[in-house]
């Protein structure tokens, strides 16, 4: 495996750290984050890059860039200090090519072309998250009169503030054991929608939404009756290591960051970076840094190469997200009071917890991978 970018991607790279730097949107960043705000100023910039078609499917019109790209993007922009964990939408597109309708295709794919919230993913419930079964769905579609009618409350669904519809897994009242998806309006009377308070992550926008008899059409189903969680799951290997790039781009800012201070913070005549105890905080960010950089180079690789397994995207999930909060800790404390209070580096310290948990929660990942190892040693 050669894992030296080309000169196409060491191109892109630069453009992005160029625009970054151009710009300076720290405090910007700061302002949505206290306001509860999408950073459209940001997001502008990414559409002038063309990072919105970049990765979305040739076959579809987009330009088919892989993970391996996607694994440069993602830390060019964390390393700015951009809110990478909005960059992940575009994961949606191939399973709409896959499953959808040429209406539902014709409707939403340009959407992503433009950098818009084309649909939120209305799976996770108040007592279904993990365990995503007939058993623990409470939502249900009923049919009447010819129409399909929706009732039930979703919990936790990013982006439903800015989506028209959600797609909506939900069982046949009449045959509980059919998991079926829709796509449901969220911007009419009978459906409610509740943004819900966070500790980080307040650039997106995580939502409550209650469906009371929505009415809908039979063409609103994706895929077909019964294969609600089949018809998504090819994706949630990639949004796993999707969602390891995004933990590790954000623990990078933050451990470049500590690592200037470390080298320009003065204490009784000498640069802190000089202290041995200052130094083992770097070793143990550094170590981690390229452990999950190597890592998710390869497992990127093996994903452009169609060789991504189940087990590597858990193990890399649950190794980047636990290892890039403790890299965010250590240099939290080597920022000291100016990490705490204010910097870029407190707003990192919120928001990458949730990669513990959102896309399945780190003890999922554990028995996911944990059964795949097992297997390869009966």
């Amino acid at each position: 495996m050669d894992f030296k970018p080309t000169e196409e991607q060491e191109l892109m790279v630069q453009a992005i750290e160029e625009a970054m730097t151009r710009e300076n949107l720290e405090t910007y960043f700061q302002d949505c984050d206290k306001e509860h705000k999408h950073p459209k100023k940001w997001w502008d910039i990414l559409d002038e890059l063309g990072l919105f078609s970049m990765f979305l499917p040739e076959e579809a019109g987009g330009d088919g860039e892989g993970a391996v790209t996607m694994f440069l993007v993602m830390e060019a922009l964390g390393r700015c200090g951009g809110p990478i964990y909005l960059f992940w939408d575009h994961v949606k597109a191939d399973a709409l090519l896959e499953n959808g309708t040429k209406e539902q295709i014709d409707k939403f794919m340009p959407m992503f072309f433009e950098g818009k919230p084309a649909f939120a993913q209305g799976f996770s419930e108040p007592n279904a998250g993990t365990d995503l079964s007939p058993a623990t769905i409470s939502t249900t579609y009923t049919r009447r009169n010819g129409k399909v009618y929706i009732n039930g409350h979703k919990h936790f669904i990013s982006g439903a503030q800015d989506s028209d519809y959600c797609l909506t897994l939900a069982k046949n009242a009449e045959d509980p054991e059919q998991l079926t998806l829709w796509f449901v309006p969220t911007n009419v009377p009978n459906c409610k929608k509740e943004p819900m308070e966070k500790m980080g992550i307040n650039m997106e926008n995580v939502n409550d939404i209650w469906f009371d008899d929505v009415e809908i059409e039979e063409s609103d189903m994706f895929s077909f009756e019964g294969n609600g969680l089949m018809a998504t799951s090819k994706g949630f290997d990639y949004e796993r290591l999707i969602d390891a790039f995004n933990a590790y781009g954000q623990a990078l800012c933050a451990y470049e960051d500590a690592c200037r201070y470390a080298n320009q913070r003065i204490v009784k005549g000498q640069e802190i970076g000089r202290l041995q105890l200052i130094q083992n905080h770097i070793m143990e960010m550094t170590m981690r840094i390229e452990a999950m950089r190597n890592m998710l180079l390869h497992y990127a690789w093996n994903k452009d190469n169609g060789q991504l397994t189940r087990a590597e995207a858990s193990i890399a999930k649950q190794f980047c997200s636990e290892s890039a909060n403790i890299v965010v800790d250590h240099a939290l404390q080597i920022l000291g009071g100016i990490g705490f209070c204010g910097s870029r580096v407190s707003r990192i310290y919120r928001d990458v917890r949730i990669t513990r948990i959102s896309g399945g929660t780190g003890e999922i990942q554990t028995v996911i991978a944990a059964r795949q190892v097992l297997k390869k040693y009966r």
